[in-house]
């Protein structure tokens, strides 16, 4: 019996707009996310950070509170909250040590969602065609793994590293290892910090513990020392590339 053969191009038209009606189903959820937080934010009469906060104090006082603070690494990048903000968390809620375990743990699966949010945001054409009118985007994709972890040293918010890097199609292991490199400074000062902090969030008041204190600012200033660093060792490399540019030759 004859069958007859798909036409050519089915396929794949078939895959895009599977791909079209994905993003569409997880743009519609998350804007559902973010209105849903903005009218808690509302019903409890306070602003958005005023929120934020009370819900992290009344999950402090909760026995699933690591459940909580792991899905609140899991959603920050829907709401754009800052890593640093949900690292405090961690150890506001479980103090120095188990709070680094977990805001490890958090970090990586938090970039892994930016990331995700990324790929399915580009194409392969994209990953192509941006890093030829962005100088930084082509830095990310030949250099990716440098790329992530000065990303990381330098404070930037993690969407800025995260999505940029899903969408140029880094090699995943690449960007986890970059993620771990880059955030293990940055995430430990501020999850100090974070244990550090004695009643209420919206009242905060610091606790004089001079050994955790300390250790949050040599590792804060560690960090920002690696970030110049890895700027003026990168910084010959991109004049050499726009020289050659600018000569039409091929970047090196």
């Amino acid at each position: 019996m004859h069958h007859p053969q798909p036409k050519r191009g089915e396929p794949e038209a078939r895959t895009r707009r599977l791909r079209m009606t994905f993003r569409a189903v997880a743009l519609v959820l998350w804007s559902l996310l973010l209105i849903t937080f903005w009218v808690g934010a509302r019903q409890a009469d306070t602003g958005a950070v005023e929120f934020l906060l009370a819900s992290i104090e009344h999950l402090a006082a909760r026995p699933w509170a690591p459940a909580g603070v792991l899905a609140l690494y899991l959603i920050r990048p829907l709401l754009l909250v800052p890593i640093t903000v949900v690292n405090l968390t961690s150890g506001f809620v479980l103090g120095a040590w188990p709070g680094l375990a977990l805001a490890l743990t958090g970090t990586l699966a938090s970039a892994s969602v930016g990331y995700a949010i990324g790929r399915l945001l580009g194409t392969f054409g994209l990953a192509s065609a941006l890093p030829e009118r962005w100088p930084i985007l082509r830095t990310l994709r030949r250099r990716g793994f440098e790329s992530v972890v000065a990303g990381g040293l330098m404070y930037l918010h993690a969407e800025a590293v995260n999505l940029p890097a899903g969408l140029m199609r880094i090699r995943f292991p690449v960007f986890l290892a970059g993620i771990a490199v880059g955030n293990t400074l940055t995430m430990t000062s501020a999850v100090l910090a974070g244990a550090s902090v004695e009643g209420g969030l919206r009242d905060a008041t610091v606790a004089i513990d001079g050994t955790t204190l300390l250790l949050a600012l040599a590792l804060f200033t560690v960090s920002l020392a690696l970030a110049s660093w890895m700027r003026r060792r990168n910084a010959p490399a991109r004049a050499n590339r726009s020289t050659a540019l600018d000569e039409g030759l091929p970047p090196g």
